[in-house]
């Protein structure tokens, strides 16, 4: 079975005596002064389920190595931590920019795996740190992942803020569009009402009484009576409450402000 270790690495057994054929979790290993790191890629948001992840190994001597290549020294531990500092700035941009229910739930979505990676990211970086208490530059990575941890954070809170605040402004107006229709409903009623008794008899006798306008202004008198009518629906209508004005686009304050993390 092979090992994620590449195997020109001069590790103690014990690294790959607890390592399987798969990198598993983010995590540090510690062992006659070695230093072993598992980290996790930025999660492809395509690919949700699965994990790619590179392993850094700190030597005794202060020597790093990286199974994706790249120099003997702590930059490439470095590059990766800065991946996820990009990526957290690129989701700051699309917190901006997002309006809508749709934007908050990719956001929410996207982020939820991010957040996990870079809080397991932290944990193993620190455990790493506590290892190597005298790598100066092992400090200032675990720092950044901490900036990273914290970033995605407040942009899964902030998202899933908007993504409430959205809902809840959404009901709000479905409840006011809702009494609005109420009110024009019982209105039209009370109308309906009114002239019910008139509609009745007038349906059942037949009633065709004579006005004395049977001959004047033909037919004028006809379209005069029309208009009449008309004016009296639109007196009518203007009688109806109006609908609420549509709300705005929703955007909780929380998001309003920029997301804050320590460059």
């Amino acid at each position: 079975m092979s090992s994620p270790i590449p195997h020109n690495w001069q590790v103690p057994q014990v690294f790959r005596d607890r390592m399987g054929a798969h990198a598993g979790r983010q995590r540090c290993m510690t062992a006659d002064g070695h230093v072993l790191i598992v980290l996790h890629d930025v999660p492809d948001p395509g690919r949700r389920q699965r994990r790619e992840a590179t392993l850094f190994w700190r030597a005794p001597d202060g020597k790093w190595s990286c199974s994706a290549g790249g120099p003997q020294t702590i930059a490439p531990l470095q590059q990766h931590v800065q991946a996820f500092l990009d990526a957290a700035t690129h989701h700051e941009a699309l917190l901006e920019q997002a309006t809508s229910a749709d934007d908050w739930y990719a956001l929410v979505h996207s982020t939820v795996p991010l957040a996990r990676a870079t809080a397991n990211m932290r944990d193993a970086l620190q455990e790493a740190r506590d290892a190597a208490k005298l790598d100066k530059p092992l400090i200032t990575v675990r720092d950044q992942a901490i900036d990273a941890a914290r970033a995605f954070d407040l942009i899964h809170h902030h998202a899933k803020e908007g993504l409430d605040y959205t809902s809840a402004k959404r009901a709000e107006e479905q409840s006011k569009n809702a009494e609005h229709m109420l009110v024009s409903a019982h209105r039209l009623n009370l109308i309906a009402a009114v002239f019910l008794p008139v509609t009745a008899f007038a349906t059942l006798f037949g009633m065709n009484l004579r006005s004395g306008l049977e001959g004047v202004g033909d037919p004028w008198a006809f379209w005069a009576l029309v208009a009449v009518s008309l004016l009296c629906g639109l007196v009518i209508k203007s009688s109806l409450p109006r609908p609420p004005a549509p709300a705005e686009a929703a955007r909780p304050t929380a998001a309003l402000a920029k997301t804050k993390r320590k460059k």
